[in-house]
């Protein structure tokens, strides 16, 4: 017989089988956006891969409280060293990519190395 219980098991199930859908939705939606990050900045994303690396509670792109998803990933310059880069996305929103220092492409080994770059989410949604 179908109870209570047994109705509340499958709501729970429903609610978790969503959830982890859309966890894997956004975790491609943030590959697809460092791919195209890098490929403008001429670099290159090692692995072809992005990790969530972190989930806290912060002030999204409107001000309002929510949670914010960390995706860390590596990306090579010339490819003989590995630098470490990571994405905050806010729901769909993107609020910072961030790489390590590091040489700019096409560059003399003697240039100083690239800062941290950060860019705020309008012109990112504008190259996106």
């Amino acid at each position: 017989m179908f109870t209570l219980g047994h109705a509340t098991l499958l709501i729970l199930g429903t609610f978790l089988v969503w959830w982890l859908w859309r966890v894997l939705g956004q975790r491609d939606r943030a590959l697809a956006i460092v791919r195209r990050h890098c490929k403008q900045h001429d670099l290159q994303l090692l692995d072809d891969s992005v990790a969530l690396s972190g989930v806290r509670l912060g002030r999204t792109r409107g001000g309002w409280f929510g949670l914010i998803r960390r995706y860390a990933f590596e990306f090579t310059v010339t490819g003989e060293h590995r630098y470490a880069g990571h994405l905050d996305l806010s729901g769909n929103h993107v609020l910072t990519i961030e790489l390590a220092p590091h040489p700019f492409p096409g560059g003399q080994a003697d240039e100083p190395a690239a800062t941290v770059t950060t860019q705020s989410s309008a012109k990112i949604h504008r190259i996106y």
